[in-house]
């Protein structure tokens, strides 16, 4: 069995606590519509509002059919809307409505928050050893879907 056979279990338990932590502290700050997967796609809007379905996905690293179901639900909280596309019809524009755009600074705070609890007591090489780790995983498991 290979040694680092728990590290599948830690890694979604790291997950967990990260989603739940933020979950928390946004409940906190009276802004429970927005989920835990919600905020990658906020923050690459709050970077470039007004980006296609691809565009978004590619910023957030998730496909086009996960994006559809998140955006749906992501429009039914009120935090953005989609409009047609003015370079190509078949598209929409996906932007922050006014709630999405006003929540910005509690989303910031709640993120910061809460990394900087989980990694607490983390010396500065330690969180970059944790995040390379991570990226490392990360890029096998892409080399390993092509397979």
């Amino acid at each position: 069995m290979n040694k680092y056979y728990q590290m599948g279990f830690l890694l979604s338990r790291a997950s967990w606590s990260m989603s739940r932590k933020i979950h928390r502290l946004l409940g906190m700050r009276g802004i429970e519509e927005v989920s835990t997967g919600f905020i990658g796609v906020l923050f690459a809007l709050y970077e470039s509002n007004g980006r296609n379905i691809t565009e978004l996905g590619e910023a957030v690293a998730l496909e086009k059919s996960t994006m559809t179901g998140l955006l749906d639900r992501m429009e039914s909280a009120g935090l953005v809307k989609r409009e047609p596309d003015p370079e190509d019809r078949r598209a929409w524009r996906i932007k922050l409505t006014d709630r999405g755009k006003n929540i910005e600074g509690d989303i910031r705070k709640v993120v910061e928050e809460a990394y900087n609890q989980l990694t607490a007591g983390l010396t500065d090489k330690e969180g970059e050893l944790v995040k390379k780790v991570l990226e490392r995983i990360i890029e096998n498991s892409r080399n390993g879907a092509e397979e």
